[in-house]
């Protein structure tokens, strides 16, 4: 039997500034710290495994970000 290639999953911030404010996020204080620990939990979560959590059906999704990030 043959075995699937495993695929290679990333999860990015779609914008730098995102990004800037989530490393800043865990230099501040105790409990920032620990929503960084939290969020760092459910990105890795989703690298296992892309389909957990919430849908949000596609209809639910801002045009904005639609025409911006060239989804669908």
């Amino acid at each position: 039997m043959k075995q699937k290639a495993e695929r290679i999953k990333k999860v990015a911030f779609a914008d730098s500034s995102i990004k800037k404010a989530f490393e800043e996020l865990g230099k501040g204080k105790y409990e920032e710290q620990q929503l960084v620990t939290f969020l760092n939990r459910a990105i890795d979560d989703l690298k296992q495994n892309p389909l957990c959590g919430i849908r949000v059906p596609s209809k639910q999704w801002p045009k904005e970000y639609i025409q911006k990030y060239k989804m669908k």
